[in-house]
């Protein structure tokens, strides 16, 4: 097989040394800081790194702002100029892709398949989410996750792994979540759990808050009932569950990581990718 890996992180860069490993041929674009084998080309051209492809792999994210995510590329075409610059007919494989970019993608005759709708894909990387998360939390605090209190806003995937994996490690873990359904599994999981409307309650007690809403979530009266001495993690994309820069402004301590797994287990994210377009180019030979 024939692959064009287009921008992304060190994730992508790992994923495209993964697929050459795998006896693969691999051409990149818009990694020319990347650190990649020898034996995969650093194409000047998108046209000439997708020329021929069997998958063309896009970021996941596949773009922020309109321009393609690449942060070790030399520059970030927007995302216009990198379908136009696709062959029709080309499989797409990305994550979350916009609206207007997946639109013109179809416009343009190509195939395209979001991870980011794959219930394997998504389930591997909330795994990978909520342990880079527990390590985080670990490596940035002055406590011990044991008998810490700790608040997971969020009943999702993320949410789920996560307050599982606290648990685990000996906090006491309440949940809020905006579903009767969803608290009463929490319980029924052994952790406390309430509705957002009751936080103010709770939250003087936290010594950890982990926020998995990309919606505003945690009020700002909430956010003043805090400890002075609570840690604030943020793992949603914009807006986020709470408001950074006035928890920051009263004293508290916010860490901002979306994207974990790309930060804290780069390699075990390219294999989850790998793993992921591998099981689509089988559908596609089907």
């Amino acid at each position: 097989m024939r692959y064009a890996i287009v921008g992304g992180d060190r994730r992508s860069a790992l994923l495209a040394a993964q697929l050459l490993q795998r006896g693969h041929r691999v051409h990149s674009y818009a990694l020319e800081k990347a650190e990649l084998p020898a034996r995969i080309p650093k194409d000047s051209s998108l046209q000439a790194c997708a020329y021929g492809a069997d998958c063309v792999v896009l970021p996941t994210p596949a773009e922020k702002g309109g321009v393609l995510f690449a942060p070790l590329g030399l520059r970030c075409p927007p995302m216009d100029e990198v379908i136009s610059a696709l062959w029709p007919g080309s499989l797409v494989v990305g994550g979350r892709l916009g609206e207007q970019t997946a639109e013109a993608a179809l416009r343009a005759g190509l195939r395209l398949a979001d991870l980011m709708c794959r219930p394997d894909f998504v389930t591997g990387n909330a795994a990978l989410t909520a342990e880079g998360a527990v390590g985080l939390l670990l490596q940035e605090s002055e406590r011990c996750l044991l008998g810490s209190r700790c608040l997971v806003l969020g009943w999702g995937r993320i949410g789920k792994l996560l307050a599982l994996r606290l648990s685990a490690l000996g906090a006491a873990v309440t949940v809020a979540a905006r579903k009767e359904a969803d608290r009463a599994e929490a319980e029924a999981l052994g952790l406390a759990a309430l509705d957002y409307g009751a936080l103010e309650g709770v939250a003087g007690e936290q010594d950890f808050v982990v926020n998995t809403v990309p919606a505003r979530v945690l009020s700002d009266a909430v956010l003043c009932c805090l400890p002075g001495e609570a840690l604030l993690l943020e793992l949603a994309s914009p807006p986020g569950g709470f408001d950074a820069l006035l928890a920051k402004n009263i004293g508290l301590r916010v860490l901002t990581a979306p994207g974990l797994p790309g930060r804290s287990a780069p390699a075990s994210a390219a294999a989850l990718l790998r793993r992921s377009i591998e099981r689509i180019m089988a559908e596609q030979e089907e």
